[in-house]
């Protein structure tokens, strides 16, 4: 089986062609669908701040426009992270759009819901779905079981409920897919963890991204620069890596130091000498007279 390139680096390269969006659009219709919206077609790419790629790769893989059949719009921002704070981040970054996406000029009626979709590669939660949604719902004090439902018309005479504005946030955890496939999502979910697509998947616009997205079938230039990325996400690995077993190892340090100091406190209270102290735990005189 031909090898794929990497379906995060991929939503870039894809978005370059417009004949390409259909698996683009294939993929995110297939993690909608999961709570109820109808499939999507891209109408537009966002140039926000949050868009911008940085050296090491971490920011949003994409910001889009989208619609569906019945004319609704949203704002897609797909994002990869290795992070622990990635949701600190997804929060930040939803903010943003919607700031970057009202003016003055518009009516805030008009401000479309975001959706982020977070890319990890790593595990979170203690549970093994590889899955995850969350949207603001708003209960009544009194009765917290109760999801309260608020309708708001807008100039147009439309309502809509106020919690079908706020932001929804789907993640995918990589690592944790079992590679069991029960719907599209799985079909999807599954390439980004093997980088490759089974002849009998059917979701889509799938096959076609099979067929796009071998790297044998890239130009010099193209796999020159996803070669490029993929040795930037290894060094970006590797500083993370060692950046958690440094900080580790500093933890561990100073838990020790600070079990010292507190035996020492003791030592002080029970009138023994400050040569006694720093002999037995090690302690240097100077530091033992800074607790005196």
């Amino acid at each position: 089986m031909s090898r794929l390139i990497s379906f995060d680096y991929a939503i870039k390269y894809l978005l370059k062609h417009k004949s390409d969006y259909d698996i683009i659009e294939g993929f995110i219709s297939a993690l909608l669908q999961i709570k109820g919206y109808k499939p999507i077609k891209i109408k537009a790419l966002l140039e926000s701040e949050s868009n911008k790629e940085d050296k090491k790769g971490k920011a949003s893989v994409a910001d889009l426009v989208v619609g569906d059949e019945g004319g609704t719009k949203y704002i897609i921002e797909i994002e990869r992270n290795e992070k622990l704070t990635f949701f600190n981040k997804a929060c930040f970054n939803t903010s943003r759009l919607v700031v970057d996406s009202i003016s003055q000029s518009i009516d805030y009626s008009s401000i479309a819901k975001i959706f982020h979709v977070s890319i990890l590669y790593f595990q979170i939660g203690d549970s093994n779905s590889s899955l995850y949604h969350g949207k603001t719902i708003l209960h009544d004090i009194d009765n917290e079981n109760t999801k309260t439902a608020i309708h708001i018309e807008d100039q147009n005479g439309k309502q809509y409920d106020i919690t079908d504005v706020m932001p929804e946030y789907f993640i995918i955890s990589i690592p944790a897919f079992k590679d069991k496939i029960k719907r599209d999502i799985d079909e999807w979910v599954y390439m980004m963890k093997h980088e490759e697509i089974k002849s009998d998947f059917k979701a889509s616009s799938i096959k076609k991204a099979a067929e796009r997205l071998t790297y044998l079938k890239m130009s010099e230039e193209e796999r020159y620069e996803y070669d490029r990325f993929q040795i930037q996400q290894i060094d970006y690995r590797e500083e993370m890596n060692a950046a958690i077993i440094k900080s580790k190892a500093e933890g561990k340090i100073e838990g020790k130091i600070e079990g010292k100091i507190e035996i020492a406190r003791k030592m002080l209270l029970k009138k023994l000498s400050i040569d006694e102290i720093s002999e037995m735990t090690g302690l240097t005189i100077k530091e033992i007279k800074k607790l005196v």
